[in-house]
C-alpha cells in the first residue's frame, strides 16, 4: 500500500466518522397540543411565526392533540422558550416511531375506500 493510498483511506473513514456523528446528534422539536400543553394558542402562534420564515412544520393530527414537528432550530427553541409555550426535543429516530404509529393509526382510522 502506498502513502497516498492510505491517506486517502484515511480521509474517507474520518468523512464518514463526521457524517454519522452528525446525523446521531440531529434532533426534531416536539409541540404536543394535548392537555400537556401550557397555552395552546401561543403554540398555534409560534407555528405560524415559523411558516413565515419558511420553516417547514409537519401537523400531526391523529397524535397528542394535532402536535407540531419541526426540524431543531435554536431560534426556534428560544421563540418556544419566551411565549412559555411547552416543546420537546426528540431524536430522529423517535420522530420516526412517531410518524409510524400515525401512519398506522391512520389505516385504522380510513375503513374501507369509498
Amino acid at each position: 500500500m502506498t502513502a497516498t493510498w492510505m491517506t486517502s483511506l484515511r480521509s474517507k473513514l474520518l468523512a464518514l466518522a463526521l457524517l454519522w456523528v452528525c446525523a446521531a446528534q440531529a434532533a426534531k422539536i416536539l409541540v404536543p397540543m394535548d392537555g400537556s400543553q401550557r397555552d395552546h394558542l401561543k403554540a398555534y402562534g409560534v407555528a405560524f411565526w415559523a411558516l413565515q420564515r419558511d420553516v417547514p412544520i409537519d401537523w400531526l393530527l391523529n397524535y397528542r392533540g394535532g402536535s407540531f414537528l419541526v426540524d431543531q432550530y435554536k431560534t426556534l427553541e428560544q421563540e418556544l422558550t419566551i411565549r412559555g409555550v411547552t416543546f420537546q426535543v426528540i431524536a430522529d429516530g423517535q420522530a420516526a416511531a412517531i410518524l409510524a404509529e400515525i401512519a398506522d393509526l391512520g389505516d385504522d382510522l380510513c375503513g374501507d375506500p369509498l
